[in-house]
């Protein structure tokens, strides 16, 4: 979207530009784009300097009211917001309302929801979103700088008395909508459940923003407090009304679980900053939390049900490890996973196994030994010990062995190995061990037929026939298990010439054994997908940059290609692509499909390490920019895409 506009201005619409989940979200937003350098604006309708971000009040944030006049509703009725037609009534009124949103959000040339359930909704009551193509799903992030500060608020003891070895946090406006009853109630039937040793250690903490001049609040708040006092709760149940932002912090990290009661909630932002602060959560299984919480690995999801959460807040109780279990893997995406990254002491086989152990993953990695690989000839390159080290300072745990991936009896004894040393585990395979750059680099400029015949093998024998082999072994060990996920690093080369006549042969193998494999695993839930990388920017690339930009092809000179791998992207983004698939539950959608990573990364919604974003190939806005038709690029949208199909379609020789 930055890229449709010059360093200008950018405009925020928000209603309510108040203390809540969604006004963070947007501050957020808007000061980071200052910070680029981009004049920011937030239009509301109510903007209220006592309950409001300091950051709009101070005058950091130019903030501009209009509308304030007008009602957000009659009597306590006819609420203006979005919500369901749940009667005849709210359907005529809201009739207006509808069509005017319908028709002004329906023209922007990007819709961005936060969730693929509020997508879902949007698709549901915005008829005309079902003909625009460009609904996509961009999960919203939180400052991590705010949940670590260093000298975090006390917590009082009229809030946790010194005697409650366990709390339960609730952390939500007070408002009918977010049905903090819920939490009262689970908590009613957690201490009957108890021991009497137990009865008394325990703590419900409720607490979150309330604006005393918000009538909604008040009474929602008497509410919760005759509740108690009728459920003989007042010892038992604290309130802490519009916490700071440190007393916040204090009461998430040290809380035994978090109860987060919404149903239908659109995204939620609590329960990530629960999981970041190493607390579980149990929420309800429906909305938002549905995407963002594993159940049974960060938290629990359960039905909208006071036994249901009772039931799950008892084992945190009667095993306080529960709690540092659920809290390391809300830190550690791929916590308990088992990966094989083939070809990892450099380039982007030690970029994927980097990021998986960053992501809590027990990451093989192989290579040939040193003095067989280029790293005997190269100074400075990195080793394979060098990785499994990195590996393991990043918080996963590193197992580096030895594999020259032409000799199948090597590639047989590995997985063998793997197999027993993981009782059958392995959740992650990425072929990507490759020994064709040498003969790639020897043969620039040369047909095939001035070539010897020996690069076919050269090329091939380690990046094609082995990546099948390590599929073979590999699904041998996912199959029975019903889950896995295999990743094949491959390139554009399979669509297009490239470099040589091997390479293209070789890449375009490795797609069409990826879908082929798909179409085999897929009853057997197992994934396998192959990844084209744009531009990486590996060690070996970086050292010789002028002796790449004589690899040109196309209608990109010399200079072009140089600057497109300076501004290419890190043998890390494609790792942040490999663990998000993988930590994906619906991996299995996605099956027997080509993607690009900078596809994957703006599907999930993640950078390069750098903070860059990465251009996808498909964008004709970078096409253009590339080819140095870069006052036609300003004038497209960064949306505009070219379907896969006509790239396809394009190459095809039917």
């Amino acid at each position: 979207l930055l890229a449709m506009c010059e360093k200008g201005r950018i405009a925020f619409l928000h209603p309510d530009l108040g203390i809540g989940g969604a006004e963070r979200l947007v501050v957020d937003a808007a000061l980071s784009l200052k910070k680029s350098g981009y004049d920011v604006c937030l239009f509301t309708s109510h903007h209220d300097l006592q309950h409001c971000f300091p950051e709009t009040a101070n005058g950091t944030l130019s903030v501009v009211v209009s509308g304030d006049f007008i009602p957000r509703s009659i009597f306590g009725k006819c609420n203006a917001l979005l919500s369901e037609r749940s009667s005849v009534v709210k359907s005529f009124y809201r009739f207006p309302i509808d069509q005017l949103e319908d028709y002004s959000t329906s023209i922007a040339h990007c819709i961005l929801v936060n969730s693929k359930f509020t997508q879902e909704v949007c698709l549901k009551t915005f008829k005309s979103f079902e003909r625009h193509s460009c609904v996509h799903v961009l999960y919203p992030s939180f400052n991590a700088s705010l949940l670590s500060v260093e000298k975090l608020s006390p917590i009082s003891e009229t809030v946790v008395p010194r005697n409650r070895k366990y709390y339960f946090l609730s952390l939500n406006r007070f408002e009918p909508k977010k049905n903090v009853e819920l939490a009262i109630y689970a908590f009613l039937n957690l201490r009957e459940t108890l021991t009497e040793e137990y009865r008394d250690a325990v703590q419900l903490v409720v607490a979150g923003g309330y604006d005393p001049q918000l009538k909604i609040n008040l009474d929602y708040f008497a509410h919760l407090l005759k509740l108690c006092k009728r459920l003989n709760l007042n010892n038992f149940v604290s309130f802490v009304e519009s916490p700071t932002e440190e007393l916040k912090i204090s009461l998430i990290s040290n809380c035994t679980a978090l109860l987060y009661t919404p149903s239908n909630e659109h995204f939620g932002i609590v329960p990530l900053e629960a999981m970041y602060c190493q607390v579980p959560v149990i929420a309800c299984n429906s909305g938002g939390p549905m995407e963002t919480v594993l159940h049974e690995k960060t938290g629990y999801l359960v039905p909208s049900d006071p036994q249901a959460f009772a039931d799950v807040m008892i084992k945190f109780v009667e095993d306080a490890t529960l709690k540092t279990k659920f809290g390391q893997a809300g830190l550690e995406m791929l916590s308990g996973r088992v990966a094989l990254v083939t070809g990892a002491s450099r380039g982007i086989g030690r970029g994927v196994a980097l990021q998986l152990g960053e992501a809590g993953a027990t990451v093989y990695i192989t290579s040939r030994p040193v003095d067989k690989s280029d790293s005997s000839e190269i100074a400075d390159l990195p080793t394979l010990e060098k990785t499994a080290e990195e590996v393991n300072g990043r918080g996963g745990k590193a197992i580096a062995v030895y594999c020259d991936h032409s000799k199948d009896e090597e590639i047989k004894a590995l997985f063998q190995r793997i197999e027993e040393e993981q009782n059958g585990q392995l959740d992650i395979l990425v072929n990507n061990a490759y020994s064709g750059i040498k003969a790639i680099a020897n043969c620039i400029g040369k047909k095939f037929w001035e070539c010897e015949p020996e690069i076919w093998d050269d090329i091939n024998n380690t990046g094609l026939r082995n990546h099948y082999i390590c599929s073979v072994y590999a699904a041998r060990l996912m199959v029975p298990r019903k889950s896995g996920l295999i990743v094949t690093i491959s390139s554009v080369g399979g669509l297009r010439y490239l470099f040589n006549v091997p390479y293209g042969v070789g890449k375009a193998a490795c797609d069409r054994m990826a879908v082929d494999c798909a179409e085999e695993l897929k009853a057997k839930n197992v994934a396998y997908i192959s990844i084209w990388p744009g531009a990486v920017q590996t060690e070996l690339i970086l050292n010789n940059l002028d002796a790449v930009s004589e690899m040109a092809v196309g209608s990109f000179d010399k200079e072009t290609v140089k600057n497109i791998f300076i501004n290419g992207e890190s043998t890390e983004y494609v790792g942040k692509a490999v663990v998000h698939l993988a930590a994906d539950k619906d991996v299995i959608k996605r099956t027997g499909r080509v993607y690009f990573t900078a596809d994957i990364g703006r599907e999930y919604g993640f950078v390069d390490v750098n903070n860059r974003s990465i251009n996808s190939i498909r964008s004709l806005k970078h096409i253009l920019s590339m080819s140095n038709y870069r006052k036609m690029a300003w004038a497209v949208p960064a949306w505009i895409r070219i379907p896969g199909w006509l790239m396809t379609a394009a190459c095809s020789k039917l």
